[in-house]
């Protein structure tokens, strides 16, 4: 008896292990306790229970609508509830260059000088506490514009009240400016008060005109953290010149583009390391595709083509997904592809960096958006899930 009692239970843990380690039950047991879902996905081999699913699939604003969808096997026995909100229905493909330029939120310091000084050098703004990425957003109360009238307000201070920003958090410290050898009061610090670049134009609703683009957050070159825009805008990009990687350096693409307000095309409102959004202006491309975001467990090794501008016109060119990681919750890598047309790699020797926010569409949905390159192997380069960047960029928040 004590044998076919062991064996029962041995035979019940192999079941048990076993249907754990399906794919479909797998995923549905790693899935977050929050997420953004399409409105056709369905977990196989096991039922949802319809009752508490319709909010999020029959709610008056299908796009945005709340609720819980409750799984469970053969819908008796209960795995895993989920709340969820509706990604939108369908998107429009981008792959066009555009002009990036984010104005940010006063002024943000990028190193620091030693002044000479009669006791020797010092740096004042290092012996305040102040730190490479740090915004300084008042000097004594009044507000700093750009970096020029931040240099002028320093300049006038014997004594000098920063209001700053440091992850967000604000904080304030005094710093004595010190008199360098021009006569010029200064506290040591380089600052940046804009950035601009070129990248690629990734999708947009055309219900709410909300825009996602990049595939990565803009980030200061020197201190590599994300920019805070205080504001921030597109314009239209042409490419003029490609600098092919070589397995050094990552390759670019050069173009012209306007820094001018006026010739806007969108604005920049939300700048996160899944991208940047905000809402299209005068930006409208007739021919744009309609496609609907796969959910990131739809994405498999094979055959996919990007969207890109490297010659004046979006082209769809062909890539291999190599690999596909498995993810319950949003990150900025999620799977990596190899660039296998021959045009774009005799062209760009692979991905560059200009092409960051290229839309990636396999079996007809958009699944990912370029991110990162291989420094040394350009063919080959990182994308993230477009089920992620939506969540993060085209969202109501």
């Amino acid at each position: 008896m004590k044998r076919l009692l062991r064996a029962l239970c041995t035979c019940l843990a192999a079941l048990l292990i076993g249907w754990y380690c399906v794919p479909q039950v797998y995923r549905v047991l790693h899935l977050p306790e929050h997420a953004e879902i399409a409105k056709e996905w369905r977990a196989p081999a096991l039922w949802i229970d319809e009752e508490t699913a319709r909010p999020a699939s029959e709610s008056g604003d299908e796009r945005l609508g709340n609720g819980s969808i409750r799984i469970s096997l053969f819908g008796l026995i209960p795995v895993k509830t989920v709340s969820s909100c509706v990604l939108p229905n369908t998107v429009r493909l981008g792959g066009q260059a555009i002009g990036v330029i984010l104005k940010t939120e006063g002024v943000q310091i990028v190193g620091f000088e030693k002044i000479p000084t009669a006791r020797g050098t010092v740096c004042p703004a290092i012996s305040a506490g102040l730190r490479e990425g740090d915004m300084i957003c008042a000097v004594n109360g009044t507000e700093v514009a750009d970096a020029d009238e931040f240099s002028a307000l320093c300049a006038e201070a014997d004594r000098c009240v920063l209001s700053c920003l440091r992850d967000g958090e604000p904080f304030s410290v005094t710093v004595i400016p010190e008199t360098d050898d021009d006569g010029t009061k200064r506290i040591g610090a380089w600052v940046r008060d804009s950035t601009s670049g070129i990248g690629t134009m990734s999708f947009y609703d055309p219900e709410t005109r909300t825009y996602a683009a990049l595939g990565h957050g803009v980030t200061d070159v020197d201190t590599q953290k994300l920019i805070s825009p205080a504001a921030g805008f597109l314009t239209e990009a042409r490419i003029t010149k490609i600098r092919k990687g070589d397995g050094n350096t990552a390759g670019e693409l050069i173009g012209d583009f306007s820094v001018r307000p006026e010739n806007s095309i969108a604005t920049v409102e939300r700048n996160t390391p899944f991208g940047i959004s905000g809402k299209l202006g005068t930006f409208h491309d007739a021919n744009a595709r309609a496609v609907s975001i796969a959910p990131s467990g739809a994405a498999h090794k094979g055959d996919a083509y990007i969207l890109s501008t490297i010659d004046g016109t979006v082209t769809a060119y062909s890539v291999k997904v190599i690999r596909v990681d498995m993810q319950s919750s949003p990150e900025t890598r999620g799977m990596m592809i190899e660039i296998n047309d021959p045009v774009l790699l005799e062209k760009t020797g692979g991905i560059v960096q200009g092409m960051s926010g290229s839309p990636l569409i396999q079996d007809g949905r958009l699944i990912g958006v370029v991110t990162h390159v291989f420094l040394s192997r350009p063919t080959r380069g990182y994308c993230l899930y477009a089920e992620w960047m939506a969540d993060a960029l085209l969202q109501n928040r």
